[in-house]
């Protein structure tokens, strides 16, 4: 018996949940009649993260025969905080954030210390003419964004200004191996 593939989840991890919650908030009064229409477009390839840059995500969502590009904008870390995510980074990650996958308990420890991947400043805006906010291009890419960060957690916290490549180095190669860099080509080669 063949079996059809699932869609995809969204919000299936912590760190994707957080943007599905912007959309698909917990305390809703009426249902969201754009919902399915957004996840639809993100299941069919029409949602592209166009420019993926610290501070924002930019999405072309092609809806019909339009295109709109949604940007959904978050405020770095200031230096102190991003300092912070670095030492949890660093308790959590044994060989470093490099594969894109950080564990559950990093997020549960940002979140306890008021440091959420998604805060509450986040803002989001269309070049659509829609009158409802949000509208469906920036709930489309917001459901987009939960599948990328639900995949690949570290993008959460890079675009929140976190450099990655402070939390792994030679600490994180095993003893007897050694960086490439750190070898002096004409010495080694003769």
């Amino acid at each position: 018996m063949a079996t059809t593939p699932q869609p995809a989840a969204f919000g299936s991890t912590p760190w994707g949940k957080d943007w599905i919650r912007r959309v698909e908030p917990i305390a809703v009064t009426r249902p969201n009649p754009m919902l399915p229409r957004a996840r639809s477009l993100v299941r069919n390839d029409a949602v592209a993260v166009d420019h993926n840059k610290v501070g924002e995500f930019r999405c072309v969502v092609s809806a019909g025969k339009k295109s709109e590009t949604a940007v959904l904008s978050l405020p770095r870390y200031s230096a102190t905080e991003r300092k912070s995510v670095l030492r949890i980074l660093a308790r959590h990650t044994r060989g470093g954030a490099t594969s894109g996958d950080l564990p559950d308990e990093v997020h549960a420890e940002l979140i306890a210390r008021k440091l959420s991947p998604v805060p509450d400043a986040t803002e989001a805006s269309c070049t659509c003419s829609g009158r409802i906010d949000p509208c469906l291009h920036v709930t489309a890419a917001t459901y987009a964004v939960g599948l990328i960060v639900d995949q690949m957690p570290t993008s959460a916290l890079a675009v929140r200004g976190v450099d990655l490549s402070a939390t792994s180095g030679p600490a994180d190669f095993p003893r007897r191996w050694m960086s490439i860099e750190s070898l002096d080509s004409t010495a080694f080669f003769g």
